[in-house]
């Protein structure tokens, strides 16, 4: 077998391959633009029906027919996007009892034990629309579920589904969640505000474990109620240094007598981040009694808790104002340049800073 032979084979074969290579690119958008025309036309089957339902034309029953005439997989796209464009509750109540029950929505609902995390997360999103109290196990299992994605959509359906339980069932997984996870946890939990608050009051105990503790109290911080706050103020002076971090942020929400004797405390903390927290807090609270507190936290040795001091003097109005302008005279060196730097900035930036 010659060398001549031997390069004519690979190069045949290398031919045939660029040809399938092409072939299989050709195919798959051929297949795309089928698929895509095939959506259209369904979305346009299923817009019009869609359409007189919202204006109070044409009844949940209809659109429920015109969404069992296409694939489930689209007509799930287009009742999500009904969805999105904020239906009021009445109307979607009307919706989801004439879904609830046809068979392609079962089929996407049962789903949720499925071992592809993308059909568990088509069940979780359904159940947004249609879930009612019979799914709340179902809606448990989604709230597990190993995977974030499908964590995430099921606390869009809590609002449909949720009761105390599962609400406390949420609430002592927040802690475990990641980061992702919680933001959509804590924006439902502030939603169903009525059962969250009383669960939350029973939590905000100090014997509580700290990592639970303080994923408690910056939800408390989210949802901002007098009463959850009100079991915050307990823990400015807790012994994690984490919990007493996050009682200083939420207590800039919580406008009380106590709040700032509290803050003021926090001012001497040996966590820097707690100090610069509770400097925020005093600044956003309106303590100008405060304000000799603030002025010696000029000179701190950590330039944050210098930076947020004397922005919170500036949102203290004339008598801060004065303070910093003072302790550009000051004999700490690094005092005087944060106290110059904070005078320089307008009243729309100190609001800025303060606020990120």
């Amino acid at each position: 077998m010659t060398i001549e032979f031997v390069v004519a084979v690979v190069a045949a074969v290398q031919g045939i391959f660029v040809v399938l290579i092409i072939a299989l690119l050709i195919a798959n958008r051929l297949y795309q633009n089928f698929v895509a025309r095939r959506m259209s036309l369904a979305a346009t089957d299923v817009a019009e029906p869609m359409r007189h339902w919202l204006v109070g034309v044409a009844t949940a029953d209809d659109v429920a027919i015109a969404l069992r005439r296409i694939d489930p997989q689209t007509a799930l796209d287009e009742l999500l996007r009904v969805v999105a464009s904020r239906v009021p509750s009445a109307q979607l109540d009307e919706l989801a009892a004439a879904l609830h029950d046809e068979p392609w929505v079962r089929g996407v609902i049962q789903g949720e034990r499925s071992r592809l995390w993308w059909r568990r997360l088509d069940a979780a999103r359904i159940l947004s629309v249609v879930g009612r109290a019979e799914d709340r196990d179902c809606l448990r299992r989604l709230l597990a579920d190993r995977h974030p994605a499908v964590q995430s959509a099921a606390t869009s359906a809590l609002g449909r589904v949720a009761d105390a339980r599962m609400i406390s069932l949420v609430l002592d997984e927040i802690p475990r969640q990641s980061f992702v996870v919680r933001f959509y946890e804590i924006n439902a939990l502030r939603d169903l505000w009525h059962l969250t608050i009383p669960a939350l009051v029973e939590r905000l105990r100090p014997s509580a474990p700290p990592r639970m503790l303080e994923a408690w109290v910056n939800l408390a911080e989210a949802i901002a109620d007098p009463a959850c706050l009100a079991s915050v103020l307990p823990l400015a002076s807790h012994e994690d240094a984490d919990v007493r971090l996050a009682a200083a942020r939420a207590l800039k929400k919580y406008f009380h007598t106590d709040s700032v004797p509290a803050l003021q405390t926090l001012m001497a903390d040996a966590d820097w981040r707690v100090r610069g927290q509770a400097a925020r807090g005093l600044g956003a609270l309106s303590a100008r009694d405060a304000i000799p507190q603030l002025s010696a936290a000029l000179g701190d040795r950590i330039w944050w808790v210098r930076f947020r001091s004397g922005l919170a003097l500036a949102q203290l109005g004339e008598p801060g104002r004065k303070a910093l302008r003072e302790a550009r005279e000051m004999d700490d060196r690094y005092g005087r340049e944060m106290a110059a730097m904070i005078s320089g900035l307008s009243e729309g930036g100190i609001v800025e800073l303060a606020e990120a």
